[in-house]
């Protein structure tokens, strides 16, 4: 046996033990997974790896628009670097374009269009935000786009009253969404979808979509660009008391999940499913805080709710039967007969669910929804919530709500305080790919203690009696494992799923932020450990790693300098 087939024959091991360690057990003749190592490319001895002064918050993605696969990645103080795929060396890179004396910075994923990247960013002034910008970056000629001049973004839209206004104010607004594309019939470039929260709750503050008519950006200038704005609370009052806004359920609605609105096609047409923070919540008023807002191009909204069993509409209390007429909005709600939430402080024993969620800052709109086909022709929307439960929903009709499930526990005991309430347990976007079939969604989840278990629960949806439900199918660490209580104590990356090996499997990845970052490689079939590697550096929460050609790359943080880079490492199949 050569040092090298001895080198993997190691590994092989290695990750067979960690399997043990995590409680998964093979019988004789089981079909086990294949295992990967995981082999650094960049950083290593031989190859630094390019470093930023600033975080990388944004998710890195994938440039193919120029004949060779790139990297693009994005730095909180407004850079635009753009990588090469196999050696991370820096090809070039652009700064946000701002006013003297002012930073731009970048926190929302860029959308990529052809060979045109856009970047939504804000600029800051002594710290302060003062305006919210747009850019295209021409990726062909490695500058600033000459048919888009930069956008910056202005609104003033009517109050719910009909007789005040609300205005875009870029010093409460931070965006943090994905910025999404959708193309329509009828146009080249199609739509960009800008959206807006707050950066930690403070009022007043709303949520904010803005449309941009690229063709029109492209044609006519800043004037035509936005073509439509939609606020989710437009209250021109917010008269809060408490130090956190949201926690009185007053104005609010951020629109904030790392991984933005969804945008799903349907025919020539398209529609975003918008999943909103906390707040206020009032259909007579036009406030849709804590809920997920089905929309059409032209930011069109109709909540389609049944106007008499929505008459006396109770915020914090509303009735099932309001909130099951609602086609096109969500309201999340205990199915009869649960228990209510009841953190250990205490903090919820006299609040109804819809007060717990704004107390505990369990904002919905934490999370992002995918939309799953089922076998029977039916569609449902997976919506994870920030407080450890998920939701079944009709894909269309948004008010039947077929299951709430609780996968994960509140953090914390009497004996074990939570470290972090207001992390919630989850703050991702399910995966889903289908096994035999059937659908199977990975949700990413964590607790902030050291007595609940939490990682990746895969749940399968089933139809049973013409009814879509959750299955539980695995849930990794082994929640009785002791490693199931020692990692994932904070945000992880968004997971990702890729086929790969020679058995074609999907299988799920996702890093576990800790000093010194560990990316997992999960079968999607059983929860099977497949892969595992300690990175040079932290990994990077709320970010989505990109796979591509048997590689994975990450963004990350080194824990000496607190210099930012992206890892690469090379997904081998073991022998």
């Amino acid at each position: 046996m050569t040092f090298v087939q001895r080198f993997f024959a190691a590994v092989a091991i290695a990750v067979s033990l960690a399997a043990l360690s995590y409680g998964i057990v093979y019988r004789i003749g089981a079909d086990k997974p294949e295992f990967f190592n995981l082999s650094g490319i960049f950083p290593s001895e031989n190859r630094a790896a390019v470093t930023f002064d600033a975080s990388i918050i944004a998710s890195p993605l994938l440039d193919k628009s120029q004949g060779r696969p790139r990297l693009i990645v994005t730095t909180s103080n407004g850079i635009i670097a753009v990588q090469n795929i196999d050696t991370g060396a820096l090809e070039w890179q652009i700064e946000a374009p701002s006013p003297d004396g002012q930073q731009a910075q970048i926190i929302s994923t860029p959308a990529l269009i052809g060979d045109k990247l856009v970047v939504l960013y804000q600029c800051l002034e002594q710290g302060r935000r003062v305006s919210h910008r747009l850019a295209v970056i021409d990726l062909t000629r490695k500058q600033l786009h000459e048919n888009f001049p930069v956008l910056t973004l202005s609104a003033e839209v009517p109050a719910a009253d009909g007789i005040a206004t609300v205005k875009f104010d870029p010093v409460m607004a931070f965006s943090h969404s994905a910025v999404k594309h959708g193309l329509k019939t009828g146009t080249e470039l199609g739509y960009i979808y800008a959206s807006f929260g707050n950066s930690g709750d403070s009022q007043p503050f709303h949520g904010w979509i803005f449309e941009i008519d690229m063709d029109a950006w492209q044609q006519k200038g800043v004037k035509p660009a936005v073509s439509h704005v939609l606020i989710t609370t437009p209250e021109a009052e917010c008269p809060v008391t408490s130090v956190y806004g949201t926690t009185e359920m007053i104005c609010g609605g951020g629109i904030w999940t790392p991984a933005g609105p969804q945008i799903y096609q349907t025919g020539d047409d398209f529609e975003l499913f918008v999943p909103t923070g906390n707040g206020q919540i009032d259909l007579a008023r036009r406030d849709y805080a804590n809920t997920v807002m089905r929309l059409k191009p032209g930011l069109q909204f109709d909540p389609g709710c049944d106007a008499r069993l929505c008459a006396s509409f109770d915020p914090v209390n509303p009735s099932k039967e309001c909130m099951a007429s609602c086609k096109n909005l969500f309201i999340p709600r205990l199915p009869d007969n649960s228990p209510p939430l009841r953190p250990h402080g205490g903090e919820c024993d006299d609040k109804t669910f819809w007060e717990c969620l704004a107390r505990m800052d369990y904002d919905l709109g934490a999370n992002a929804p995918i939309k799953v086909d089922l076998q029977n022709g039916s569609s449902v929307l997976v919506q994870p919530g920030k407080d450890g439960g998920v939701y079944l929903i009709d894909a269309d009709h948004l008010g039947t709500q077929y299951q709430r499930l609780q996968i994960v526990e509140l953090c914390g005991t009497a004996d074990d305080e939570c470290a972090l309430s207001w992390r919630g347990m989850m703050v991702t976007q399910p995966v889903m790919a289908y096994i035999d079939q059937v659908p199977v969604v990975v949700i990413a989840t964590f607790v902030s203690d050291k007595t609940h278990p939490a990682g990746l629960i895969a749940l399968k949806i089933v139809v049973e009696n013409g009814r879509p439900q959750f299955k539980r199918l695995w849930q990794f660490p082994d929640p009785k494992s002791p490693d199931a209580v020692n990692a994932f104590r904070t945000h992880p990356s968004l997971p990702v799923i890729a086929t790969l090996g020679k058995k074609s499997e999907p299988y799920v990845w996702v890093v576990d932020i800790a000093k010194y970052g560990i990316i997992y490689g999960v079968r999607l079939k059983d929860g099977a450990l497949a892969a595992k590697a300690v990175m040079k550096g932290s990994g990077r929460p709320l970010s989505a790693p990109v796979i591509y050609d048997n590689k994975l790359y990450s963004a990350s943080t080194d824990p000496d300098t607190r210099k930012s880079m992206i890892e690469a490492y090379r997904i081998e199949l073991l022998e």
